[in-house]
């Protein structure tokens, strides 16, 4: 009774972490370049459950005990395995804002903050102040020498990321990519980090006056969400089942003189 009750509980306690991935991808889902996790399940190792001490009479009519007999197996409860990014390309909207860019291929901007170097796959960008290209955030967006863009007048940016104002190149943009994008760490901004040191893409995709739309399917994650609920009221009903049987025993050997 008591293995019921963790078995239910960690069943619970996985279901909110899946609660909570679906939740995120849901709040993010008009976020530009966002990509949608996923967390990913592994279950506790199965126990061998046997029938023991079953005794039967032989032919001189006497009882003997039989070997162990193999009724199945039971479950022990899962947990998260890991909480993987899908990070497939999605649709592209039309924007036809100069500072809007968008990666069609593999890769990320890079943008400089006060913690150092961080990559981006939104390409939402304006033109501060001072000249700057900079992401929403404020965060300088970054060059091939790793140096601020600075812009006056009208620009164009071709598919291989170089700006270019009255025809006269200016900068071009840093797009870098990683080994496996699946250690990249969300910072939050839309921005990610990895311990590793980014490849720089030679021959970038780009596309000016669009933005890469996230890749969350609202209708998709809504189905998951419910089925996250109800599977997390079954595990609860499962632990009040569980408590009940446990106090009806304890009242029984409490009744016993």
């Amino acid at each position: 009774m008591i293995r019921g009750l963790y078995t239910a509980g960690a069943g619970m306690m996985l279901q909110m972490a899946r609660q909570d991935v679906v939740a995120n991808n849901l709040a993010n889902v008009n976020t530009s370049g966002f990509k949608k996790n996923t967390a990913v399940a592994k279950a506790f190792p199965d126990m061998l459950i046997s029938r023991l001490g079953e005794c039967k009479e032989d032919l001189q009519k006497q009882l003997k005990v039989q070997p162990p007999v193999v009724i199945g197996r039971l479950g022990t409860g899962a947990s998260i395995s890991g909480i993987y990014t899908d990070f497939d390309n999605n649709n592209l909207k039309k924007t036809d804002s100069p500072c809007d860019l968008a990666i069609t291929g593999a890769g990320y901007f890079v943008v400089q903050t006060p913690e150092g170097q961080r990559f981006t796959r939104c390409g939402e960008f304006k033109i501060n102040s001072e000249g700057i290209l900079t992401t929403n955030s404020g965060y300088p967006v970054l060059d091939s020498n790793d140096s601020p863009i600075t812009i006056e007048g009208e620009f164009l940016i071709d598919e291989q990321g170089n700006i270019s104002i009255d025809g006269e190149n200016i900068a071009r943009l840093k797009i870098v990519n990683f080994n496996d994008l699946q250690i990249l760490e969300r910072l939050g901004h839309n921005l990610l980090n990895s311990p590793e040191e980014p490849m720089v893409v030679e021959r970038p995709e780009i596309l000016q006056g669009y933005i890469e739309q996230s890749n969350v399917n609202a209708v998709k994650e809504m189905v998951t969400l419910i089925s996250v609920v109800r599977a997390y009221e079954s595990l609860q009903k499962m632990v009040q089942a569980e408590d009940e049987t446990i106090g009806q025993a304890i009242e029984k050997v409490g009744s016993i003189n």
